[in-house]
């Protein structure tokens, strides 16, 4: 018979063994099946148009697409770099970049006496974000494991702020000093499902759980904040007040599970970098900024908040 512990030993034990399940409890959470998030998501995600308003009485509701270009140069589009990590399968210096689709629902705030409004992004499922799936392509077994992810929003995000410009030929928001061309916004938490199955071939988004299907929680996401510290670079972030479009992006890790996550590794140790571009979706107010040459519609157009 195994002698009896202490008192004191037993509640030290059963503080450590808390202190040790509370973090997996939490990071599970993330993906319960209570949220939007929970269970797999496979092929597509969800309408964002049936998916209940977040939005307050005094807001407008606003759908941001991340599958078009940046209005300010036509060019840039919403994009993941993943990265290897080095005593990964795929090995040191291996990343693969692949196009971002999905949407961001947003909650447009009244101005203030500045012209400011803050564009707050709402919890559970008002974010969704879908990786190109196609073959890894590294060397050996990992070649044809697939990229394909879909990632949902769990967690709130942060008010983020967008001041009219100061420089009428870039049209680029500042913040409430009027002087600091900065976008930023903060998204707690997402849960990201892969290695879903295609069904059909001939249609990619046709896609359904597997036995190599899995969830993955991705904590925090700060675009736009400018650490610079190693694994958080975050340049500034540009909502473009002419076409109403925005560009963020952040590097930073975002782990991955199943054969995914065998093949590139831990991906704290090689974080990804993360694009995205959103434009607002046709039927859509936008923020106008009366006879201003960088307001997106003129004076008095009734798509103007």
């Amino acid at each position: 018979m195994i002698a009896a512990l202490p008192s004191r030993l037993v509640v030290i034990a059963i503080a450590a063994v808390i202190t040790v399940a509370l973090p997996r409890i939490a990071a599970a959470g993330r993906c319960t099946t209570g949220l939007i998030s929970g269970g797999f998501h496979c092929g597509t995600c969800p309408d964002p148009t049936q998916l209940p308003s977040p939005c307050g009485p005094d807001e407008e509701e606003v759908i941001f697409d991340l599958d078009k270009p940046f209005g300010f140069d036509g060019t840039t589009t919403s994009s993941v770099t993943m990265r290897a990590a080095a005593k990964s399968p795929c090995g040191a210096g291996f990343e693969k970049t692949e196009a971002v689709d999905g949407y961001m629902i947003g909650c447009w705030g009244p101005p203030d006496d500045k012209g400011c409004r803050a564009l707050r992004t709402p919890s559970n499922g008002n974010m969704c974000l879908r990786i190109n799936d196609e073959p890894l392509g590294c060397p050996g077994d990992c070649a044809t494991v697939r990229t394909g992810q879909i990632a949902i929003s769990n967690a709130g995000g942060a008010d983020r702020q967008i001041c009219p410009p100061k420089d009428e030929t870039t049209c680029r928001s500042t913040r409430g000093d009027g002087e600091t061309e900065q976008f930023q916004l903060w998204i707690g938490g997402l849960c990201s499902t892969n290695g879903c199955e295609i069904t059909n071939p001939e249609m990619p988004d046709e896609q359904s759980p597997g036995p190599d299907t899995c969830t993955t929680d991705w904590g925090a996401t700060l675009f736009g904040y400018s650490r610079g510290t190693v694994g958080k670079a975050s340049p500034p972030g540009f909502y473009h007040w002419k076409s109403g479009t925005f560009d963020l992006e952040v590097t930073d890790g975002k782990p991955s599970c199943g054969l995914l996550g065998q093949c590139l590794g831990a991906g704290f140790r090689s974080p990804w970098t993360l694009r995205i571009v959103g434009t607002p979706r046709p039927g859509s107010n936008v923020p106008c900024l009366g006879a201003d040459v960088c307001s997106p519609l003129p004076d008095g157009d009734p798509g103007c908040l």
